[in-house]
């Protein structure tokens, strides 16, 4: 069912910011942000022949503002990551519809793998690979979105719940890579010292 996974992780994920992080401006921005998101989710609007939905308006606007802070070196490393984990979506989208049995498991993980996989080898700072896969996935769905409408005549609007669960699944594929790093370094961080230790014993 198109939504299950953004609708259960962001309602747990605005829990999170809006009682756990620290009372900041930024705190309450994200929250107010992802208020509006979830509440816009089932809602669109049609463009001449497009249908379009308005939480896909509002996270592109918001991705897109966000690149003003960027250096031109950095913006055009973006373009060229983005455009590739685009053009991997949506070439991957038009593939399910015209070989439909490649699907082996829930076609929203495989999306989703696929370009976190991608943001992984040509990305190497996590910051980095979270920017660059969510603007691609928008720029994927944007492409897709209107080659189903015009030239397959399917009834998807752009952005829909699919989309956005393919956005909740890319946040926990990322999620437990960040887990996994930072239980990595704190079992590091506990075995050096001993290690530290002992070779003092043995050189004293």
């Amino acid at each position: 069912m198109d939504g299950i996974y953004v609708y259960w992780f962001g309602w747990l994920f605005w829990v999170v910011v809006s009682f756990f992080w620290p009372k900041t401006k930024k705190r309450l921005g994200i929250a107010a942000l992802l208020l509006v998101l979830l509440i816009m989710l089932p809602f669109d609007i049609s463009i001449g022949h497009v249908s379009i939905h308005f939480a896909f308006i509002c996270f592109s606007i918001y991705l897109f503002s966000y690149l003003k802070s960027n250096k031109k070196r950095q913006l055009f490393l973006y373009f060229i990551v983005t455009i590739t984990i685009a053009a991997a979506y949506g070439g991957f989208q038009l593939l399910l519809v015209f070989d439909p049995v490649i699907e082996y498991v829930d076609s929203r993980w495989m999306s989703a793998s696929f370009v976190a996989l991608i943001a992984f080898l040509l990305a190497h700072v996590l910051k980095d690979r979270i920017i660059v896969t969510l603007i691609g996935l928008v720029q994927g769905e944007l492409l897709t979105g209107l080659t189903f409408q015009q030239y397959l005549y399917m009834d998807r609007a752009i952005g829909s719940l699919y989309f956005f669960d393919v956005i909740s699944i890319v946040g926990i594929i990322f999620t437990t890579f960040w887990v996994i790093q930072r239980v990595s370094s704190w079992i590091a961080n506990l075995v050096v010292p001993d290690q530290k230790h002992g070779a003092l014993k043995k050189s004293s």
